[in-house]
């Protein structure tokens, strides 16, 4: 006999805990049943700093293990697509950064999906969407007390009372500070704080760590559920139930049973949300009908319209005077009684190693005059063009690439990260076959529209640049590790084609649009067209790529998909 409750949460990564937090903390206190296809996480590599680029290479329990299909523009390279397994999702094993774009990523959101110009609360209009970071945030400004020069999150409200903590490191690592200030006396614009709206700019990044560690989704917001709701882990939902067109519960594959008396709710990401949705006939009729799935809705955006942040490594082995990263990562004995340390009282060298990523947003000079920019349509140009919206980013203080690389005794390295920002390429997710224990098909397609392919490679380009022309850094450079043989056009595509990979932002496959939108899956209130109590509220729907590190977005996804719950079933009455 199945178990019954007010709405079912499919999915425990960043988004389902907040919405689940959300709803059952309501002066109506609905029963609320959360999925988890993972465990409990447990174990190393999940909580300290210098462990933040560690869990999806040493941690593979903690991975649904995708693989992206021959990627065409990058030699037929296949991708490890990471996609967290277990209480927290992703939030446990991405790099922590807490970033929420710029303020012209939602007002094209908003404007790409709002039918009627409502607005206020549930929109994505800029008031709204930075109103409801601050209810997310537990913001924690005090880190950067002895470095305000470079940051100073202070200078623009930040929320302090939400559960998600989120904060600076209080100790810059030794390399930081001169190479920022190097940047930033080259010309660079200096920006305090990056959660501003204008991300543009040079800047220490923000992100969900605390005294005691990495801050996942559900430390967050499952640490002390209430009595309303309840938790399946190793439950990965593979059925929807259904009366009709309405949806009205999931079976797992293990075979249990839940009903819903008002919705399911798919919280379980870019890749297996639409999976979910297809398996379950909702999606592209002629894709369905060829594997034998019956056509309960006509959808033809589910699993098109994929979007994702390319980017690519630059690494240099420097001088050992630059820092003291490969000095104490090299060295197991050290590394071994750092952790001591770090599980006896959340300190030491755990603590500070890897703490304090930085980079900028920047913008390409001369992008108008890049034919391939001439060729896109004209809102898009404008907005390209607009002070807050960046081409490309750049990472500084990242890990040694390629990982296992040896370097001369007594010499260190540098790792720089060039990002793709607004990228216009497409990828998808399908189904290879109806089993539902077998893996979709992931086409990332980078770098196959010709856009792409240009700005990427002057990110590559200028970043490279400012490694070798920075007073503070270029002296100190011994060799390359990786990076193009020379700074020509063919030189860094052919380095693009063999290195470039990915971050792990994917997003789209659910894509939320206005009603005359034919690939829109969800409406702006979430809800899947064509059916009845079913909505999606995960990175999947968003209809544009944001200038971030998606975490941020995927919990405000969350807060304004509650709210809008919250306000329609008169849960706060």
């Amino acid at each position: 006999m199945a178990s019954s409750y007010d709405f079912i949460i499919v999915g425990a990564g960043t988004a389902g805990p907040l919405l689940a937090d959300r709803l059952t903390h309501t002066h109506a206190a609905p029963r609320v049943l959360l999925l988890e296809a993972g465990g409990a996480p447990s174990g190393p590599y999940l909580r300290a700093p210098y462990h933040r680029y560690h869990a999806p290479a040493l941690r593979p329990d903690l991975d649904h293990g995708y693989i992206s299909g021959p990627e065409e523009a990058l030699n037929g390279r296949q991708i490890a697509y990471t996609r967290g397994k277990g209480l927290g999702g992703c939030s446990m094993v991405n790099f922590a950064v807490y970033l929420y774009g710029s303020k012209r990523d939602y007002e094209r959101w908003d404007d790409l999906v709002n039918d009627d110009g409502e607005d206020g609360e549930g929109t994505f209009k800029w008031d709204n969407v930075k109103r409801a970071f601050e209810k997310i945030e537990n913001y924690d400004s005090s880190g950067s007390k002895t470095y305000r020069h470079l940051a100073d999150p202070s200078t623009v409200q930040h929320g302090v009372k939400g559960k998600l903590n989120v904060g600076l490191p209080p100790i810059l690592e030794t390399a930081v500070q001169p190479q920022m200030e190097a940047l930033i006396q080259a010309g660079e614009k200096l920006n305090l704080d990056p959660n501003s709206g204008d991300p543009v700019g040079i800047s220490i990044f923000p992100a969900t760590y605390a005294k005691q560690g990495r801050c996942t989704s559900a430390i967050a917001h499952l640490t002390d559920p209430p009595k309303n709701l309840e938790i399946w882990t190793d439950a990965k939902a593979t059925k929807l139930l259904w009366e009709g067109k309405k949806v009205v519960g999931v079976v797992t594959e293990n075979g249990r049973e839940a009903t819903a008396k008002n919705e399911v709710i798919i919280c379980a990401g870019a890749i297996d949300s639409p999976r979910l949705l297809l398996l379950n006939g909702i999606g592209p009729k002629s894709e369905l009908e060829a594997l034998g799935i019956d056509v309960k809705v006509d959808l033809p955006g589910v699993g098109k319209n994929l979007h994702d942040h390319v980017l690519a490594f630059i690494s240099v082995e420097v001088d050992g005077s630059v820092n003291d990263k490969y000095a104490f990562e090299s060295n197991p004995e050290i590394v071994a009684e750092a952790e001591k340390t770090w599980e006896k009282d959340h300190s030491g060298a755990l603590a500070i190693h890897n703490s304090a990523l930085w980079g900028g947003f920047l913008k390409l000079p001369g992008l108008e005059t890049f034919e391939e920019y001439k060729a896109l349509p004209k809102d898009f140009q404008e907005f390209l063009l607009k002070d807050e919206v960046p081409t490309y980013e750049l990472i500084a203080n990242s890990i040694l690439w390629p990982p296992g690389t040896k370097l001369t005794e007594g010499n260190t390295y540098m790792s720089f990260i060039a990002f793709l920002m607004n990228p216009l390429s497409r990828g998808s997710v399908t189904l290879r076959s109806n089993d539902a224990a077998e893996k979709p098909t992931i086409k990332l397609n980078y770098l196959t529209h010709p856009y792409d392919a240009r700005v990427f490679r002057e990110a590559i380009r200028n970043t490279w640049n400012k490694l070798t022309t920075s007073t503070a850094l270029a002296p100190y450079i011994v060799r390359k590790i990786l990076a193009p043989e020379s700074m020509s056009d063919e030189s860094i595509d052919a380095f693009a084609k063999e290195n470039a990979s990915t971050v792990w932002h994917a997003a789209g496959t659910c894509k939320m649009g206005k009603n005359d939108d034919k690939e829109a899956v969800v409406d702006k209130r979430f809800k899947v067209r064509g059916v009845e109590g079913l909505r999606v509220v995960d990175m999947s729907v968003a209809p544009v790529t944001t200038n971030n590190h998606s975490q941020a977005t995927a919990y405000l996804v969350g807060q304004i998909a509650s709210e809008r719950l919250i306000k329609e079933y008169g849960l706060d009455k």
